[in-house]
């Protein structure tokens, strides 16, 4: 079970595999292909989603205006990252692979380069070498692709013009734009391993007690996360943000104009 946020939707895997999305559905990004079963899930921050099926096959669906949802052909992957308007995946080798929107570099990765993870963002994408030192290519405007010297980490998430990471202490460390306070996290946290998810002006990690704490932007309540829940994993969209349960319920909270804070009952 998984649960991703995007821009104006947000999908979850059921155990099964079958995906299931809500909120906004303009370019189809919330209506999955049928029959299909997934071993993960991307939400994009725009308007298209991708899954990962058993086989290491990507399958995308939703906007393509600028091949984002066309996954280069005989290719398969570890894992998948949806962007804005751009899709990267690492291949088993370690190798990252990326489609659509070009604009500043966002889909050439460093030639060379391998990685154990891999997140695209709005203009840029960021993965994380095996040494965990990490490397960011695209649109560098705030800073955003330019990781602190020094630093290494056990996870990486890509937000819009910000940057974070988690060290292997469990402190978040965070670079680019910090406006709205998006790129400070809070004195004395720490948090679990693979759980901080960075948005637009917002983000949010996850404790090791399973709580989640936000910081950024609050306009939504997006920096608000329900009080008295525990999640097992957290997924932050522009906007709103998503927590999956243990018992994999799906909670989330902030804007919901489109319904993409507001999971199907049951």
């Amino acid at each position: 079970m998984s649960i991703s946020a995007g821009g104006w939707h947000t999908c979850g895997l059921r155990e099964n595999g079958a995906a299931v999305c809500w909120g906004s559905d303009i370019s189809g990004e919330s209506t999955p292909p049928e029959g299909e079963t997934f071993a993960s899930i991307s939400a994009s921050t725009q308007q298209h989603t991708c899954g990962l099926r058993e086989n290491g096959t990507a399958v995308c669906w939703g906007n393509n205006e600028y091949g984002e949802s066309t996954p280069p052909p005989d290719e398969t992957f570890a894992s998948i990252s949806a962007g804005r308007f751009h899709t990267c995946g690492l291949r088993d080798d370690g190798a990252a692979v990326c489609w659509g929107s070009n604009e500043d570099g966002r889909s050439t990765p460093p030639e060379g380069e391998t990685f154990v993870s891999i997140n695209a963002g709005w203009d840029h994408t960021c993965g994380l070498r095996e040494d965990g030192a990490a490397m960011c290519w695209g649109s560098d405007i705030s800073g955003q692709s330019t990781p602190p010297s020094g630093e290494t980490f056990v996870s990486i998430s890509v937000g819009y013009r910000h940057t974070c990471g988690l060290r292997a202490d469990g402190a978040a460390v965070c670079w680019g734009s910090d406006g709205q306070g998006e790129s400070t996290p809070p004195e004395g946290e720490t948090f679990a391993s693979i759980s901080i998810s960075a948005g637009v002006w917002h983000t949010c990690g996850l404790r090791d007690d399973g709580a989640a704490v936000c910081w950024g932007d609050n306009k939504y309540g997006q920096s608000t996360p329900p009080e008295g829940e525990t999640f097992a994993s957290i997924s932050v969209g522009p906007e709103h943000a998503c927590g999956l349960r243990e018992d994999g319920v799906a909670v989330c909270w902030g804007k919901g104009e489109h319904g993409q804070s507001t999971p199907p009952e049951n």
